[in-house]
């Protein structure tokens, strides 16, 4: 068996930034797509711009991106059964036997577009390492931590 690796792309807000998701807090934030997927500058890991915590990075992917990957591994999966199906289906009934088999091919999923909306969020960046992000910075919140190095910006 042989690894099938699916790919998509979101579309930014205006300025780049693609959402994601603390999976401790469940707060959105906004990273830059090329910072986020800057080659050069690899990490491991994510932190919370509000909570602080870490995890690896595709801990953080909202669930729009998640329901998304689903969506087209269901597509995957559905057009690898229906091509087995179908070849079995005339493999069967090229032999003169009394066994004919039929098939009606699956239905593949909706699989929509993720494009990002501009919102109100306030973009910062880190002293230290000097990347962005954009955060929903309310009046008198105390700290707010940078995603990629975790020091309070």
């Amino acid at each position: 068996m042989s690894d099938t690796t699916i790919s998509f792309t979101i579309q930014g807000d205006n300025e780049g930034y693609v959402t994601f998701t603390c999976p401790y807090c469940n707060s959105d934030f906004k990273l830059q797509a090329g910072e986020y997927q800057n080659e050069e500058e690899p990490f491991p890991d994510l932190f919370c711009p509000y909570c602080g915590l870490s995890k690896e990075k595709t801990g953080f992917y909202s669930e729009d991106v998640l329901e998304k990957a689903r969506e087209l591994a269901t597509n995957y999966a559905i057009e690898e059964l229906n091509k087995a199906f179908g070849k079995m289906a005339r493999s069967v009934n090229r032999k003169k036997g009394i066994i004919k088999m039929t098939y009606k091919p699956l239905k593949k999923v909706n699989v929509r577009e993720l494009k990002e909306n501009d919102t109100q969020e306030v973009e910062f960046q880190c002293g230290n390492c000097n990347h962005h992000t954009k955060i929903l910075y309310c009046a008198g919140a105390s700290k707010i931590f940078c995603p990629y190095c975790g020091v309070d910006i």
